[in-house]
């Protein structure tokens, strides 16, 4: 199968506020913004901490977006944590992102902004707010599942992923990304609830779970009742994205069973087993963002075993994305930029990074559809 005409969407792209312009549009807590991957974000947007603000990080995320080749960026907003009883509990939330600010970007930049919406399935009003932003042209509808404290066992899950089979405009799907395996970008408040992005759970788990204090010990996921979420929403015509194919971030393949947790074979199978959609069912695929980078480089060969039709292209900016392919050239521009003080050249690259992130997976994945496919999944049609 050969690269699709299609256009070409990253549809994994995160936004944030601190809170101090847009109270009502979001927040960024204090705690979060002392943590390393939150800095270490901050530097790759080439955002100033001295200079931190709702209006910077508004501007950089409209330039960003503006200047890339891209045709659309799907800005991912972020609900809060909703707790068991359905109360919003943005206390509860080191980071939550309103849709309607992903609604307001687009009217900065038009339709190069595609809303990538988020509603917590724990709201009472799920179904009224998700028709809310799908009327407002919503793309997909995003879940953290361990930052936003969703346990995918839980029966409102269920109905809610039932739900998403049909609501798009005419019936349509509109599709789930669901974030799989670890999560570090964006921590949870409840350490226990770490586990809550896992599809999968296995005997390494168990061995390094005994090993936490009790107080902090990961809840053992449902992966059964889990396993039946999802089997019968893909079953009733759900189209679900597995974010990141449910990879490790730091072990490689030899050492990932032992020192982190994998959800690799568990989203393959999925992938297999609903890689077209069908009379009565959906489709299950994965996304590629945030593979750009050294430490999921050696699973590039077991992501190109993948159902070449199952997989779409995204960044997940502003993970750090790494310019992995650099010729001699290139080394040696940014080695004299280093000499000139620029010491950030040693591991940031220097272009749009939307554009960095789609040059290296085309050139890891030369001729690969996933560029184009995402396309095809847009519940609006005549849109774009």
């Amino acid at each position: 199968m050969g690269e699709s005409d299609g256009k070409v969407i990253d549809m994994h792209f995160h936004i944030g506020l601190l809170g101090d312009k847009y109270p009502h549009w979001g927040r960024l807590d204090p705690w979060y913004q002392r943590q390393l991957a939150f800095k270490i974000f901050l530097l790759y947007a080439r955002i100033d901490p001295s200079h931190l603000s709702d209006d910077t990080l508004r501007e950089k995320t409209l330039r960003t977006i503006d200047e890339c080749s891209l045709d659309h960026v799907v800005c991912l907003a972020m609900d809060p944590v909703y707790d068991r009883s359905g109360q919003r509990r943005e206390d509860k939330s080191y980071m939550w992102v309103d849709n309607d600010y992903v609604l307001d970007l687009r009217r900065e930049l038009g339709d190069k902004i595609l809303l990538g919406a988020s509603v917590h399935p724990y709201d009472p009003d799920f179904t009224d707010r998700v028709k809310k932003y799908t009327d407002q042209g919503a793309a997909l509808l995003k879940w953290l599942p361990s930052s936003q404290q969703i346990n995918l066992a839980d029966s409102r899950v269920r109905a809610a992923t039932l739900g998403l089979a049909s609501a798009g405009p005419e019936g349509r799907p509109l599709p789930l990304l669901l974030h799989v395996g670890p999560e570090y970008a964006i921590p949870t408040t409840d350490a226990k609830a770490r586990s809550y992005d896992f599809l999968s759970w296995s005997w390494w788990d168990d061995l390094w779970n005994s090993l936490r204090r009790p107080s902090r010990r990961w809840y053992r996921p449902e992966t059964e009742k889990i396993a039946e979420t999802l089997d019968t929403a893909l079953s009733a015509g759900a189209v679900i994205i597995f974010a990141h194919c449910g990879l490790p971030y730091f072990s490689g393949r030899l050492l990932k069973r032992i020192f982190e947790h994998s959800d690799l074979k568990t989203v393959r199978r999925y992938l297999e087993r609903y890689r077209q959609a069908t009379a009565g069912s959906g489709r299950a695929l994965a996304d590629v963002s945030a593979c750009a980078t050294p430490f999921r480089q050696p699973f590039f060969e077991r992501i190109r075993e993948l159902p070449e039709g199952s997989l779409v292209f995204g960044s997940d900016f502003p993970t750090p994305v790494f310019e992995l392919s650099a010729d001699l050239e290139e080394a040696w521009r940014d080695m004299k930029a280093v000499f000139q003080g620029h010491l950030d050249r040693v591991i940031i690259p220097q272009d749009n990074l939307l554009d960095v992130n789609y040059r290296e997976l085309r050139t890891a994945f030369p001729g690969h559809p996933m560029f184009g496919n995402f396309e095809a999944l847009l519940p609006h049609t005549g849109g774009l």
